[in-house]
């Protein structure tokens, strides 16, 4: 079952134990497991790629490398390369407007036209299914997620089901 967690991310619970009782059956099925994992993020990753760009305020470089993925066998993930992309926050979370003695002071200010979308942060409380932030991966993962679980549901059965028949464990 997943949970979503306080940093925003999803967690599955009884992941980690699942993938160190198939490696007790074979070490041969953790990279399998691991491998499921990471087709899911590529998916994910490649349709969040997709959207950079996709809101009509956004003028900065639509770099495809800002969006980076990591699969373990803890789990996997989607990042923002902020480090290497500087404007990837901007474009993910939209342009943060200060107010300044009253007034909303941003880029507005110095450019004719917006070069970000306006700011829409996640959620403090981190329960992805009622978050509204995001432009690029967050709105991504809330449309996918039920397809996401169900694939990662149907492969992991499958895996389980092929490491319990190698091993000769009887079926009832």
């Amino acid at each position: 079952m997943a949970v979503t967690s306080k940093t925003g991310g999803l967690k599955i619970d009884g992941l980690t134990e699942s993938i160190k009782a198939l490696r007790k059956l074979d070490p041969k099925y953790r990279p399998e497991a691991i491998g499921i994992i990471r087709d899911i993020a590529k998916d994910l990753q490649k349709r969040s790629q997709r959207r950079i760009g996709n809101h009509p305020q956004y003028r900065l470089p639509k770099n495809k490398g800002m969006i980076g993925r990591s699969a373990t066998a803890t789990g996997g993930g989607l990042k923002l390369r902020a480090s290497k992309y500087p404007w990837a926050y901007a474009g993910e979370y939209g342009e943060v407007v200060a107010s300044v003695f009253g007034r909303p002071v941003g880029q507005d200010t110095r450019f004719k036209r917006r070069t970000a979308a306006p700011f829409k942060p996640p959620s403090a409380g981190g329960d992805l299914s009622k978050n509204k932030g995001g432009y690029w991966i967050q709105p991504t993962i809330r449309k996918r997620f039920p397809h996401m679980m169900r694939q990662f549901d149907t492969e992991f059965i499958k895996l389980i089901d092929k490491a319990m028949r190698q091993s000769g464990v009887p079926r009832g």
